[in-house]
């Protein structure tokens, strides 16, 4: 089950301020979820298990940057999906 808002919010805030295991916790509140999606649409489990990686890579390399006020936590990681999506790397 994901946690709510405030807390992924917390764990944002935490990754923010390069708190590790902030992203490990995100990670394991999320990443089924995010593997899931990267998975329905790429079709490939090793695929999408390369793309989850890149995507919280994603995130705990630009959360520093982005505004503290940022609305969701979860928008953010969205962010990170769409993106891989977007431009995924070539297929080997």
């Amino acid at each position: 089950m994901v946690p709510g808002a405030r807390e992924l919010a917390g764990l944002l805030r935490g990754i923010r301020g390069g708190d590790l295991d902030a992203l490990r916790r995100l990670y394991d509140a999320t990443g089924a979820l995010v593997f899931g999606m990267l998975f329905t649409a790429l079709q490939d489990q090793d695929r999408a298990a390369e793309a989850t990686e890149r995507c919280f890579l994603w995130v705990w390399r630009t959360a520093p940057s982005v505004d503290s006020g940022h609305p969701c936590a979860l928008t953010f990681l969205w962010r990170a999906v769409r993106r891989e999506l977007a431009d995924p790397p070539p297929e080997p």
